[in-house]
């Protein structure tokens, strides 16, 4: 059996007028902290533990003030290829890209009903980003 997956975030599609930013901030005590330079505005929110719990995307799709959920996360240990391998043998799409600076690799895999579950694992040190994601755009979604 394969190990298992622990809870990682939730990431939420906001309009930048939202008043999930108050709740999240001023009754939940959540603050703003360190994110990737992703190529998208958006920010993530952590609370005692070293885990951003909620990451927040601006989106405009999420006009004004709704709120929708992009995706839930789960993180392994496991190595990348591992998961992905498992992912083949499912027969289940899934897209792939690797986190800048950190070099994680992230499998979101679309589920019917349009929730979108996303498995975070180590990348191999020694194989470069472009190998998951050339490896893997036969898959794409």
């Amino acid at each position: 059996m394969p190990p298992a997956f622990r809870f990682d975030h939730v990431n939420l599609h906001v309009g930048s007028d939202s008043p999930a930013r108050r709740l999240f901030a001023e009754v939940m005590g959540l603050r703003e902290g360190r994110r990737p330079p992703f190529p998208f505005p958006g920010q993530w929110l952590y609370g005692d533990a070293p885990v951003a719990l909620l990451h927040l995307v601006q989106a405009p799709t999420a006009a004004g003030p709704a709120v929708r959920i992009g995706h839930v996360a789960f993180r392994s240990d496991e190595p990348a290829d591992a998961v992905l391998a498992r992912l083949d043998a499912a027969g289940l799409d899934y897209e792939v890209a690797v986190v800048p600076e950190d070099g994680d690799v992230q499998i979101f895999v679309p589920l019917p009903g349009g929730l979108v579950i996303e498995l975070d694992t180590p990348a191999d040190p020694a194989r470069p980003a472009a190998a998951y994601l050339s490896r893997l755009a036969r898959r794409a979604v």
